[in-house]
This record gives C-alpha cells, sequence and structure tokens, in this order.
C-alpha cells in the first residue's frame, strides 16, 4: 500500500506558478531595461560574452527542482510488512472520592488535590488496560466509562472535585456496587477497583460490599489520604472568600482519616491498602506490579503496517538540479556563450 507520510508539503507545489510568474516578470523588466539602454547590436559588442539562454537555462533547473524537493518531503512510502498486534489488559476502574472531607488539608495541598495527583500517576502506570473513573460520596458517579482514551480520563481525574456531586457524605459500599455495574460480563476475573479515600463511611457495610464483589471476580485495592487527627475542611466562597464546611450548630465541622475501614475493605476485597503518603509515583507502581498478576484477558486485534521510505528518489535529482545551477552560476559568461548552455 502506497501512502504519502506528510502529504502537506504537496502544499509547495502551488510555488511553482509563483516562481514562473516573478521570473517572467524580472525578464520582462531586464528586458525593456536593455533595450532603453542600447540597442541589441550595441549590447552584443559591449558585452560579447554575453549569454541569453543562461538565466532561462538557470531559471528550468530550479523550477523544475521545486517539485522534487516537494515529493521528496512528503516522504512516499510503501507498505513492506504487516504486522497484527494484540492487546491484552484488564478491567479497572479508579474509584475517587469528592465528599466534603477531601478538601481537609491534613496533607498538602489537600487529600482533594494529593488524590488528584496520584490517580493521574496511577493512569500512566495502567496504560495498555482498559480504565474508567468512578466519583462517589453517599451516592456514585461513573464519569468516564472503561477506555484507553487516558488523555480524557486524566482531564476527568483533574476536574474532579465535590461540587460534581450534591448529596454529601461517603457510602463505600454504593461506590463499589456501582463499579461492578461498569464491567464486561465476559471481564470476570480481569478486573480490578481501587478506591482513593479517606476512610470515612456513613454506611458501615462496604466491607461485606467488598467480600461479595470478590466472589465474583473483581479485586479491589484501597488508597488511604488523609490523617487520623481531626481536620477542618475549608472551603471558597463565590466572593473569593474562605469559609469552613460547618455542622448544624454553625460551628467548623472536622473529619478523621479511617484507614481501618480501607484496610478492611481491601481484605475483603482480595487485595491491598496502600496509604497515601510519600511518592505518588512510586506507589502508583507499586499498585502496578500487583495489578500485573491478575490474569489479562485479550482485548481487540490491530494491524499495523511498517513502511520504506523513497524520498532519496526525489531528494537526489532535487539536489544535483540545484548544484547544475550553482555550478552554472560560477562558470565564466564567455565559456558559457562558447558552449551555449
Amino acid at each position: 500500500m502506497f501512502r504519502l507520510q506528510n502529504p502537506e508539503y504537496l502544499w509547495l507545489l502551488l510555488a511553482v506558478p509563483v516562481v514562473v510568474g516573478i521570473f517572467l516578470w524580472y525578464w520582462r523588466r531586464r528586458r525593456v531595461a536593455l533595450e532603453q539602454f542600447a540597442d541589441r547590436e550595441l549590447i552584443e559588442q559591449l558585452a560579447p560574452g554575453m549569454n541569453r539562454r543562461l538565466p532561462w537555462t538557470k531559471f528550468l533547473l530550479v523550477l523544475l527542482s521545486i517539485p522534487l524537493l516537494s515529493f521528496a518531503m512528503t516522504n512516499p512510502q510503501w507498505a513492506a510488512e504487516t504486522q497484527e498486534v494484540k492487546r491484552r489488559g484488564i478491567d479497572v476502574v479508579i474509584g475517587l472520592d469528592v465528599s466534603n472531607s477531601m478538601l481537609a488539608e491534613d496533607v498538602q495541598p489537600s487529600r482533594m488535590e494529593r488524590s488528584r495527583y496520584f490517580a493521574s500517576a496511577l493512569v500512566d502506570e495502567l496504560v495498555g488496560n482498559n480504565i474508567g473513573v468512578e466519583l462517589f460520596t453517599c451516592t456514585s458517579l461513573m464519569q468516564a466509562p472503561l477506555t484507553t482514551d487516558y488523555a480524557f480520563v486524566k482531564s476527568v481525574i483533574s476536574s474532579a472535585g465535590p461540587y460534581q456531586i450534591s448529596a454529601q457524605g461517603t457510602n463505600l459500599a454504593e461506590a463499589i456496587e456501582r463499579a461492578e455495574e461498569a464491567y464486561e460480563d465476559e471481564s470476570a476475573n480481569h478486573r480490578a477497583l481501587i478506591l482513593i479515600s479517606d476512610g470515612e463511611d456513613h454506611d458501615g457495610s462496604a466491607a461485606a460490599a467488598a467480600s461479595k464483589a470478590n466472589d465474583a471476580g473483581l479485586l479491589i485495592y484501597t488508597v488511604g489520604v488523609g490523617k487520623q487527627e481531626g481536620s477542618f475542611m475549608p472551603l471558597d466562597l463565590p466572593n473569593g472568600r474562605k469559609d469552613y464546611v460547618r455542622t448544624g450548630n454553625g460551628g467548623p465541622a472536622t473529619t478523621n482519616a479511617n484507614p481501618a475501614t480501607l484496610e478492611a475493605i481491601a481484605s475483603q476485597g482480595g487485595g491491598k491498602y496502600y496509604p497515601l503518603s510519600g511518592d505518588s509515583k512510586a506507589l502508583a507502581e507499586a499498585i502496578r506490579a500487583h495489578v500485573d498478576r491478575i490474569e489479562k484477558q485479550e482485548f481487540e486485534s490491530q494491524s499495523f503496517s511498517t513502511y520504506d521510505s523513497y524520498f532519496y528518489y526525489f531528494l537526489a535529482p532535487a539536489l544535483l538540479l540545484l548544484l547544475v545551477e550553482f555550478s552554472i552560476g560560477r562558470k565564466d559568461r564567455k565559456r558559457a556563450a562558447e558552449l551555449e548552455i
């Protein structure tokens, strides 16, 4: 199969009529100037070695080199070999807690910011798998379906925040059950759920939900963010001022991370608990190493062709024409006239 790797360089062919027009304008102006200076016989006496063919020869050499250079820059290619590549991997859903408690700044810059940064690093490590994103509070929302469009997945993660789900509180069991709905039926035993949360749970049935999901072939990994000491939850107000999430009596509410809940979920879900403290990239690599142990399924097959380039068949004659044009420009005019070039 033939193709042009860079077909946009064919636009250079438009330079051909432009160059022709400029040369004809120059030649007419030159002829008028010579006629005004002296008649032809006198000019031949004043410049006996002048060759009237030389400008046309140089012009044609340059003109012929332009389309050759244009085709050389497009890099004509011919398919040399076709290979079929099969993609293998698993279905991974990243569950991101976006409840108000994630606004706490007991880890810098905040639980939410740290979680988003880590989730983005995790996507980079899990390239090759189908990845989806679930946002959850007391309810859950599949914000990105399972896909290999990793740029889209990372854009969803970067914009995640409490404002996306109005109902607040945290229900980890709901998050697990909703994530199960995102997987294809044929991906059983080839799927994983990675929950990133501070562990606050207002329902208390998350461990049981994790055990049930694991029996159905889902491995659940949990990542805990935040400290167990009480922390306030700052809010940015529309007028530019800052306030805190408040309780019913008007006082600032506090949040406490609960790693024990996340440890129980991971234990019942057949996975492992990881505290998000330190190098996010190193932690993402550690989770990827565990996920890679899950038996992979075969996704779609894709065919790729390798191409041989043939630009030099056009580049070589173009350079030769330009070299000849350059050489003619350096020859003695009298010698050129003798050779009638």
